[in-house]
């Protein structure tokens, strides 16, 4: 299995076991750096849930990340042996209810059967539960083999309310990062404060990692060649458009039950009911009369 290694082999092993791991990584002076650019390109605050790579300027996409990554890559490429970094985006939760980010996992970026890979989640303001930070399932990204892009709906979105009882809140200073498993559950509830919730987020994956992109068309997954670019050159609704196919495979995508989450994702079995017993097993046992 391709996966990211810190230098910290503590670190990797919390990775792989709990899909995620967070650690310090940028200084005041690097986030004043990045508030600038955001700032620079954006003269009022974005409404809801916001990310620069949902602009229609495909060329503002990129020069967003550009000048971010210009500060990050550095500061990054220090803590790992085998990282190749992606570009990202500025996101933002706006205060209110339409900034609230439902239960999800993030789209497949590789073949999960032979590869990992990640967002690296940077708050540049302080986050918990107050302002919308990121909530997770520990340990979720092993538990079922998923394809997740275009028209492949979360299995677990039905039962969100039931999955959240199980998961943590993950609250961060601002300039530390975690990194998290593309297979990961989690969500964020709405930011209660007067102020906008402002994050970088960027792919990573392990060098030499094929990258691919999965669309579903009713129970047949599609798999292509993608490339570092294509979320900068494309639309998420364009679709796989100048991918080439590799291969198409049946994979029913079905949602979980409450029961069967809980078998699952934590083993749990659902224990049969006792039969009632009548008036002489009640008054004897289980012994024959």
């Amino acid at each position: 299995m391709n996966r990211i290694k810190f230098h910290d082999s503590e670190l990797t092993e919390r990775l792989a076991t709990d899909g995620f791991v967070t650690f310090d990584l940028l200084r005041d002076f690097d986030l004043d750096g990045l508030k600038a650019i955001f700032k620079e390109h954006h003269s009022a605050n974005p409404e809801g849930f916001y990310a620069t790579t949902h602009l229609d300027d495909k060329a503002k996409r990129k020069l967003l990340s550009d000048q971010a990554m210009s500060i990050l890559a550095c500061r990054i490429e220090a803590h790992f042996e085998n990282i190749e970094l992606l570009g990202g985006a500025f996101i933002s939760k706006a205060p209110g209810e339409k900034g609230i980010l439902p239960l999800h996992q993030d789209w497949n970026l590789v073949d999960e059967k032979v590869a990992r890979s990640y967002n690296l989640w940077i708050p540049l303001v302080d986050v918990n539960e107050e302002n919308g930070a990121m909530r997770i399932l520990v340990g979720s990204h092993t538990k079922q083999q998923t394809y997740r892009g275009p028209n492949i709906p979360p299995v677990l979105y039905p039962i969100s309310s039931e999955v959240d009882q199980h998961m943590v809140s993950l609250n961060m200073k601002k300039g530390e990062a975690v990194l998290y498993d593309h297979a990961l559950w989690h969500s964020s509830p709405q930011n209660q404060t007067d102020q906008l919730r402002l994050a970088f987020v960027l792919g990573v994956v392990p060098q030499e990692a094929d990258l691919k992109y999965y669309q579903q068309k009713g129970d047949t997954v599609e798999e292509y060649a993608s490339h570092p670019n294509f979320f900068f050159e494309n639309d998420r609704e364009s679709g796989p458009d100048g991918l080439e196919l590799i291969r198409s495979f049946h994979h029913p995508n079905s949602f979980l039950s409450k029961d069967e989450f809980e078998k699952v994702y934590f083993g749990k079995v659902e224990s049969k009911k006792e039969a009632k017993k009548g008036f002489i097993q009640r008054l004897f046992g289980s012994k024959k009369v």
